[in-house]
């Protein structure tokens, strides 16, 4: 992941009253033996990375028992990098505050990097009487990171946003779970959401990370998360892997991650044929309206029209009456396509927040053309696309996704190409089963008699004209409504 600039607008409720016990952002007075010990560290020691947070970060490296395992991601990722651990377990971001300001930030030399993951105590109502508002547990954040801001200057800082917790309905095996109310786990999501607020893009940046806990129907994977709010070994590995780019950049050192296919590492475009980054950018920017829908994927979405405007060689509005007859005035839509896209490009646009703050009710993603046709295998295409699936169920939960069958590429009906995207589709309708989303695969209407591409639907066995775009825009309408 690339770090992540884009600053989220939402309305907070300020008020005039002066902080007082108990608030999210005063310090709770929180001494015991281990902010002692944590003290005398940060006098004594040269640290370039610091951890600061709850049991999720204690847990990395510091713990026995159960956690031992999680030692080795500690001395994997974090203890070459010469880092402190300033995880406490239970705690929230009023404890975390106090700690700071008595002690444990008093480097002599500036770390390189502080990550900073607090704020789900906060919002816990299974064990704690006092539960903090998102708009509390935001201001418990800023509160921190204004602090270390404050006190080193020099130390760029990585907010990870609130990892996702159990909820009313969530179910596990495990001989411990945490269950928390709907109002609550909507709490965290909101204040994990407005941190983004206190990135900058030079001294402070953010991270949401939290789709790597979760299962492509969108309810927390208890291989990684067993009790439903703290990472085993293999999570706190897999968090790990997904910082690393980020951690990397910010560090000046290498990342330190395990092989994965290409089309499952987001990257953005860089080859120069349209200003990508300004689409991206102009997306941004066009959030201030809530789509009910929003299409995601390459060129063939692309040329659609719509919002933003398309841009460079993909501005032909390909699509003929397919805006007009999907996308009515009443229908606000946002339009995510961008020509030349691979599924590691759609991830990082995922990553990089244009899904962010956002509440449609369908997503339609058609991803992997491009995959295809510079000779990727199937299975890998097919691991790039559960990514995409599993970042739009983190960052839309109640959105209604729509996926699309990759559409036939190139003649004659034996080009290589035609037996990836069977396969490809194949695999795609049991990603649909176990996303639980619609599949809808339109492929055939692109077809003659002896499988080849008409020139009338696809002049250039790629791309619909607007006779082709109106298969698409029939199949949408009925799911649509």
């Amino acid at each position: 992941m690339r770090i992540y600039t884009f600053l989220l607008v939402v309305a907070l409720t300020t008020t005039a009253t002066a902080q007082k016990p108990g608030d999210a952002d005063y310090p709770q007075p929180s001494p015991s033996a281990r902010h002692n010990q944590k003290v005398a560290a940060a006098k004594a020691g040269n640290y370039d990375l610091v951890l600061i947070g709850d049991s999720i970060t204690q847990t990395v490296g510091e713990l026995d028992g159960e956690w031992a395992p999680l030692k080795a991601v500690w001395g994997k990722h974090f203890a070459p990098r010469h880092a402190l651990n300033l995880g406490y377990s239970g705690y929230r971001t009023e404890n975390i505050l106090w700690n700071l300001q008595n002690g444990e930030l008093d480097f002599t030399n500036s770390p390189k990097v502080a990550i900073l993951l607090i704020g789900t105590n906060n919002t816990d109502d299974q064990h704690y009487k006092t539960v903090h508002t998102a708009e509390q547990v935001f201001a418990g954040t800023k509160a921190i990171v204004d602090l270390i801001r404050q006190r080193h200057p020099t130390t760029k800082i990585l907010v990870l946003r609130i990892f996702p917790c159990g909820g009313p309905g969530a179910q596990t095996s495990y001989h411990r779970k945490y269950n928390r109310s709907a109002k609550c786990v909507e709490a965290y999501r909101r204040a994990g959401e407005m941190t983004v607020q206190l990135a900058d893009g030079q001294h402070v940046f953010w991270l949401d990370i939290g789709h790597v806990f979760l299962r492509l129907d969108g309810t927390i994977n208890t291989d990684l998360m067993p009790d439903l709010i703290h990472p085993n070994a293999a999570g706190a590995e897999a968090w790990a892997q997904a910082v690393e780019p980020t951690l990397a950049q910010l560090m000046g050192d290498k990342p330190i991650v395990d092989a994965q296919p290409a089309s499952t590492i987001p990257v953005p475009r860089s080859d120069g044929c349209y200003n990508w980054m300004g689409r991206h950018n102009a997306i941004l920017a066009a959030k201030n309206t809530q789509p009910q829908i929003v299409f995601i994927g390459d060129s063939i979405t692309h040329h659609l029209g719509g919002v933003p405007a398309p841009t460079g060689p993909f501005d032909s509005h390909r699509g003929g009456t397919f805006w007009e007859t999907i996308c009515p005035t009443e229908r606000p839509v946002l339009n995510l396509g961008f020509g030349a896209d691979w599924t590691q490009h759609v991830l990082w646009r995922i990553d990089h927040g244009e899904l962010d703050g956002l509440a449609p009710r369908h997503v339609v993603l058609m991803i992997g053309a491009n995959n295809v046709l510079n000779g990727s295998d199937a299975d890998s295409i097919l691991a790039g696309v559960r990514a995409c699936l599993i970042r739009i169920r983190a960052k839309v939960p109640e959105a209604k996704i729509i996926l699309m069958g990759v559409l036939p590429c190139r003649n004659p009906a034996t080009h290589p190409n035609r037996a990836t995207v069977a396969k490809v589709n194949a695999g795609l309708k049991l990603l649909a089963q176990e996303a639980k989303c619609n599949f809808l695969d339109i492929g055939d209407k692109f077809l003659d008699a002896e499988g080849n591409i008409p020139t009338s639907l696809m002049d250039d066995a790629v791309h619909p004209t607007p006779a082709g775009y109106k298969f698409w825009s029939a199949a949408l309408e009925p799911v649509l409504k």
